[in-house]
């Protein structure tokens, strides 16, 4: 008897800035529209200072990040994706930050984009000696991060699911405070999640089980 297996994870949308890198901006608080390269979704950034700039340094593996400076608490990395169909979400990311750059931030997820609730709380470390550097050709994984939101069901089938990863304090990366000209870089964004099988599939694996149950009672 075969029996139906469970739906595997599918990637909503990655972003890793190299398919589609956006342009350099000076001097501008918020920086949005960043398409992924893979999937349908939409990147941005918020931050307090109108002074901000934003860049694609190199990335963690790769050609390309995003990266900004001027940080204050609050402050934020945002990424708004569809889960319509989906469940168990799953999110990826490498960050790094300046010696002067934020050390502490908040992962949070929300689905209307205004009430927000914090997931886990997590630091960088800086991209600097001692650590390992970032570099286009080797991705180093100390600096890589996951968080499994699949216990957040008000998250599944979403027609809006926001992520972000907000500043939640002035210390910087190298245990001082965060400097106007330290930056968070951030690269190798993915959020994925677990297609919701069909009626037709779930009645399959019903019978399979029941089947299954019926041949343990011979």
């Amino acid at each position: 008897m075969g029996v139906v297996a469970a739906s595997q994870a599918a990637v909503i949308a990655s972003w890793g800035f190299e398919v589609n890198t956006p342009a350099d901006l000076t001097d501008s608080a918020a920086y949005g529209g960043w398409l992924p390269d893979a999937g349908t979704g939409v990147g941005s950034g918020l931050h307090v200072s109108a002074l901000t700039d934003w860049t694609t340094p190199t990335g963690n593996g790769s050609v390309n990040s995003i990266s900004s400076n001027n940080w204050g608490v609050g402050d934020y990395y945002q990424f708004r994706v569809s889960t319509l169909g989906m469940n168990n979400i799953q999110v990826a990311w490498d960050q790094t930050s300046s010696n002067t750059g934020p050390r502490d931030f908040n992962l949070q997820y929300s689905t209307n984009g205004t009430a927000f609730t914090n997931f886990m709380s997590y630091t960088v470390l800086a991209n600097a000696t001692p650590n390992p550097l970032w570099t286009a050709g080797t991705n180093q994984p100390v600096f890589s991060f996951t968080a499994d939101l699949s216990g957040a069901s008000v998250l599944n089938n979403q027609a809006t699911v926001f992520i972000r990863m907000r500043d939640s304090s002035t210390v910087s990366a190298n245990g001082g405070v965060v400097a106007a000209a330290g930056t968070s870089r951030l690269d190798n964004v993915g959020i994925s999640a677990s297609p919701v099988p069909e009626p037709a599939t779930m009645a399959v694996l019903g019978l399979g089980v029941a089947a299954l149950l019926r041949r343990r009672k011979k």
